[in-house]
């Protein structure tokens, strides 16, 4: 390929895909699906019993306190995101996307089954190595995702939901086995499933890395374009004024980021010790356990996210382009309404005999709560594909995991306040702020969305500009 057909695809060599297609995306597609599929499997499965296990004084169960066990998993889920920060760093400077997601999925394996070893050092240790392991892979297989496509291809926020997709079918599949095994067999057999699944996953990975092997490390990408600038004009230190707006847009996004993911992880803590204490999960006559609650989420995705990714293509087809600010603003209420439903739930519990709600009012609550998700998650990991400067896509996508990371820390805090201040204060108060802050973010998307001066849709103003001026020198 000649230097000018480099240029004018604007950074086309993270995006030609030489592996061909598979049902209209490229096959490195499916290799990511099934390797972060079996990556959540074990991630899940962990997290759906973590909190049960450490409250649990049965099969080696810690026997904790409510409180407790939600701050150790809230300090757990923080750092498991945060470490994505020097996961993408590491990857963007050192060893690339790949070998990051490879070294990562090394890493899970061995804390998955460290964590079957029944003692409190094993416990603590092999927490250690997924908050490791996961820091190194979840921002790398995101951004290899985003590789996958040229700048500006429609099938990106498509392939990005079928990619999320394939995280919900690992966590589904987590939630019945791990969640089933652990509950009713043994914790410790459940961690073992676990680090089963990760190993699947890994395998998946090592096999399929044909397909991937097209896609251009971010760093490396970047070389390569600020080589062929330079013919053009001088190269610039740090950013630009337009990248500088682009980055300040992601960053906005990332206030939004923060508020939905402490109230979407209520799930794993307080919605979970919600569903084992003051649910009737009697369905003819057998009590469901609480951990199956956990793949409500899963179960609605797989079945609703196909509808919603092809919604988003037939609006863009009808030239509706929602933007991704409006679409994080439209899930962050529509999670909302999901708390309504916990309010009704809290509201027929204080007022029942028995202490305890429907069951109907957490399954209407995950269904909006999944809803909402799928309009916010996958489409702000695409956003910053998009619109980040290409030789920190990565370290972005790190501080996106960060982001969430926190949400998940403050996620912990809320659900220890709701033990002491009540269930029903919490999801009030949860549904209020998100309702109007997801309002509010779909006010002022057009406002934001001027900040990435059109990389939002395929065009990066200033890359133009870059390019114009590049082959009118090579031409010369």
């Amino acid at each position: 390929m000649s230097e000018k057909q480099k240029i004018s695809g604007g950074h086309a060599p993270a995006f030609v895909d030489t592996g061909g297609t598979l049902f209209g995306h490229p096959k490195g597609l499916m290799v990511l699906f099934f390797t972060e599929m079996w990556e959540r499997f074990s991630y899940y499965g962990l997290r759906g019993i973590l909190v049960l296990f450490l409250t649990s004084t049965t099969m080696g169960g810690f026997g904790w306190d409510n409180e407790s066990a939600l701050l150790l998993l809230s300090i757990y889920t923080a750092l498991v995101y945060i470490m994505s920060i020097p996961g993408g760093i590491i990857a963007d400077k050192l060893i690339g996307q790949r070998k990051a997601v490879m070294y990562g999925g090394f890493t899970l394996v061995a804390g998955h089954f460290l964590m079957a070893v029944p003692t409190e050092v094993t416990f603590y240790l092999a927490l250690a190595l997924i908050v490791f392991g996961t820091g190194l892979l979840k921002p790398n297989i995101s951004t290899l995702v985003g590789g996958l496509y040229r700048q500006g291809d429609a099938r990106r926020d498509a392939g990005f939901t079928i990619f999320y997709m394939g995280i919900n079918v690992g966590a589904l599949l987590a939630s019945i086995i791990v969640g089933y095994v652990g509950e009713r067999i043994g914790w410790h057999y459940g961690f073992s499933l676990a680090g089963f699944g990760m190993l699947l996953g890994q395998l998946v990975f090592i096999t399929g890395r044909k397909y991937l092997a097209h896609i251009v490390d971010i760093e490396k990408q970047d070389q390569i374009f600020t080589k062929d600038q330079a013919a053009a004009k001088p190269a610039h230190k740090g950013f630009t004024k337009k990248e500088r707006d682009r980055i300040l847009a992601i960053c906005l996004s990332f206030i939004i980021v923060l508020i939905f993911w402490a109230s979407f992880e209520q799930a794993s803590g307080l919605m979970n010790l919600y569903a084992r204490d003051y649910t009737d999960r009697f369905v003819f006559g057998w009590e469901v356990p609480a951990s199956w609650l956990q793949g409500l989420n899963s179960f609605f995705i797989i079945t609703t996210a196909p509808i919603v990714a092809w919604i988003w293509i037939a609006l863009a087809k009808r030239n509706v382009n929602l933007s991704s600010i409006f679409k994080m603003g439209l899930g962050t209420a529509v999670l909302g309404i999901g708390f309504v439903y916990m309010v009704m739930a809290a509201l027929e519990r204080d007022g029942s005999g028995d202490g305890k709600s429907a069951l109907s009012w957490l399954v209407l609550a995950y269904l909006f709560h999944t809803l909402g998700e799928l309009a916010l998650s996958p489409v702000s990991l695409s956003f910053i594909t998009k619109v980040a400067p290409p030789r920190i896509v990565a370290s972005m996508m790190g501080l996106y995991f960060a982001v969430t990371g926190m949400g998940n820390f403050l996620a912990g805090l809320i659900g220890i306040w709701a033990q002491r201040q009540g269930e029903l204060e919490i999801f009030a108060g949860i549904a209020a702020v998100t309702i109007l802050l997801g309002g509010l973010l779909m006010v002022l998307a057009k406002q934001i969305n001027k900040l990435t001066h059109g990389t939002e849709y395929g065009h990066d103003e200033e890359k133009e500009a870059q390019t114009g001026q590049l082959l009118e020198s090579s031409a010369s």
